[in-house]
């Protein structure tokens, strides 16, 4: 009975060695195992993911998570998402309605964090990469833009197509239009794209239809450069006349531009030309693709400049009318078609003639080749000690 006894007692002990064993391996596991991370810089570590810090004005990489007309949210890289500043959207509606999620972008830093946690970019930069981008996709499938026209300049519109400048030549704007000159200010127009290049800053557009009848083509090839036509005004701009020019039985439309009406320079197409009236005009140029003609005047009457030898001479005086003034002198005409100038340094401070103003020059230099002459301004003041 007590061998027993003494047997149980070292199955007991065998037990406890066995059970103190495992607990004893279970604690040197515990123990070998790292911590579980207590902070976000230690659950950080522990991934290997690096949050990546940013600073006003940087430009990062971001990619699009969401997109809509009220809010843009980014994944940057950061603790949290960002955001596009929300005054920017009613400005590029037109690259939003293009994201998706996933996309590829680049932004720059506007705050590095909001009153949200968020990061605030701004896609301005962006925005205008992309508008060329999808400017040159229009171009290759000749889709129409909506442009809006900022004002008239020499030789077509400047216009503005969401943040871009571009141009409208007056061989690619209908008639309607031309017509209205400076009031088109203002205007929604539907074009299509002619040239786009982003390394050169250029936008062309046209607003004409692109096409002619057969008959307008068949007209446009009788019509022979330099040759003189009969032309009926059909309407004055501030830039010129438009014109109808008869072909045979087909009527093509026309423009004699200010700088073709006279070879003095014209302030007011309106002194020269009515609407209903006939003239004679010179065929300078021919559009194939408009069936318009570029016209002229003034080459139908003899160029001043040829004879500007014969009628002025250097150190001859003559009078003149100041024409306008610039930051180089005083333009003087002396005669329609002949202006000298007067350059600033030989005026005296003061003395500087008004635009209007009749004077008394001296020629001092002719230059027909360059259609220059130099003049300066005759004295009349009393010499010191005249009584």
């Amino acid at each position: 009975m007590q061998k027993s006894k003494i047997k149980d007692q070292k199955l007991t002990s065998k037990d406890l060695t066995g059970k103190t064993s495992e607990s004893t391996a279970t604690s040197q596991k515990i123990a070998s195992s790292p911590p579980e991370p207590q902070t976000m810089d230690e659950l950080l570590t522990a991934t290997g993911y690096t949050l990546k810090s940013t600073q006003r004005g940087q430009i990062i990489e971001a990619t699009v998570l969401a997109s809509s007309p009220k809010q843009v949210l980014l994944d940057i890289g950061g603790k949290s998402e960002a955001v596009v500043h929300e005054k920017e959207l009613p400005y590029i509606s037109d690259l939003i309605g293009n994201l998706k999620p996933g996309d590829k972008i680049s932004v720059q830093v506007v705050n590095s964090e909001n009153d949200r946690g968020q990061t605030v970019v701004s896609l301005r930069k962006t925005a205008l990469f992309k508008r060329w981008e999808l400017l040159t996709q229009k171009a290759k499938q000749a889709e129409e833009v909506e442009v809006t026209i900022r004002e008239m300049s020499r030789g077509g519109f400047l216009v503005d197509y969401v943040g871009l400048r571009g141009f409208i030549p007056l061989s690619q704007v209908e008639t309607d239009l031309a017509k209205t000159g400076d009031r088109a200010s203002g205007r929604r127009v539907k074009v299509k794209i002619l040239e786009v290049d982003r390394e050169a800053n250029r936008l062309v557009f046209s607003q004409t239809s692109g096409g002619i009848g057969e008959k307008q083509k068949a007209a446009l090839k009788l019509v022979e450069l330099g040759k003189t036509y009969k032309a009926e005004v059909t309407g004055v701009a501030p830039f010129g006349a438009f014109v109808s020019v008869k072909i045979g039985e087909v009527a093509l439309p026309g423009l004699v531009h200010i700088s073709e009406i006279a070879w003095e320079k014209v302030e007011n197409t309106n002194d020269y030309v009515k609407i209903g009236q006939t003239l004679e005009v010179k065929a300078i140029g021919a559009d194939e693709k408009t069936g318009k003609l570029t016209l002229s005047l003034k080459q139908l009457l003899a160029d001043p400049w040829d004879d500007v030898t014969k009628v002025f001479t250097v150190e001859q005086q003559v009078k003149g009318r100041v024409t306008r003034m610039s930051q180089f002198g005083a333009f003087v005409s002396l005669l329609p078609g002949i202006e000298g100038l007067i350059h600033i340094s030989k005026m005296a401070p003061g003395e500087e003639p008004k635009a209007g103003d009749e004077i008394d020059c001296v020629i001092e230099e002719i230059n027909p080749e360059k259609r220059k002459i130099s003049l300066s301004m005759v004295s009349h003041a009393k010499p010191i000690g005249y009584r």
